[in-house]
């Protein structure tokens, strides 16, 4: 498993665009795919900054002249890894959209990334180092879970066809993510075959999005 994470990530960095990019930036995404083997490959813990350093080819200094610390780095990586499924702000869609074809756009990109070879890889990691290095999992937790409940629940509150309160947005982005895991999540991290086909996470994902938006309009007009 571990060897062909590593080769997957290996393979990922040679297909990526580098014409025109800046050295600087192309340091930090191969400081990123290194850390991200590592961290794989080895655990949080027993990963250093000069292994980073040595993995992607690049000086120690430079490694801390893009990230102060190891847990920053961590943070990065996570970070980087949902932002490959467009997890993010910009790409919610506009405010006075219907919100019906956002939420299923996002909800694919969300089981998508959790059907993720490596996210699944990571989750382990993190569940690995809970009694040694607990620390770990709160920075995976911060920078992966609790930030895609918090983008979403800013378009929930913020879509001007839901009008919900910022509490209300919070509850319904935490009930959402929590459908979209389903049984599938739990298989994951229990080493069970676990993939769906595009088609399938589809219609578990529309499933979800229309149940929630039935139990919104149901909380608003109770």
């Amino acid at each position: 498993m571990q060897r062909s994470v590593c080769n997957k990530i290996k393979s990922v960095a040679k297909a990526l665009p580098k014409a025109g990019r800046p050295k600087s930036e192309e340091k930090r995404r191969n400081i990123l795919l290194a850390a991200s083997e590592l961290f794989l490959s080895q655990g949080v813990s027993s990963t250093s900054m000069d292994m980073v350093a040595t993995r992607a080819g690049v000086s120690k200094q430079t490694v801390y002249s893009h990230f102060s610390n190891k847990d920053a780095l961590f943070t990065a990586v996570i970070d980087f890894k949902c932002t490959q499924y467009q997890l993010s702000e910009s790409h919610m869609g506009a405010l006075d959209q219907a919100p019906r074809e956002v939420l299923i756009k996002f909800g694919v990109q969300i089981m998508s990334l959790m059907q993720d070879e490596d996210t699944v890889a990571m989750h382990r990691v993190v569940i690995g180092e809970l009694d040694s290095n607990p620390h770990v999992a709160e920075l995976f937790y911060i920078a992966g879970p609790q930030n895609g409940m918090q983008i979403l629940s800013n378009y929930l509150h913020k879509n001007t066809h839901l009008q919900l309160t910022t509490e209300s947005a919070k509850y319904w982005a935490c009930a959402f993510f929590n459908m979209l895991k389903g049984d599938f999540h739990l298989r994951s991290l229990l080493g069970l075959p676990y993939s769906m086909s595009q088609q399938q996470q589809l219609v578990e994902v529309t499933k979800a999005t229309d149940h929630i938006l039935a139990m919104i309009s149901g909380e608003k007009s109770s």
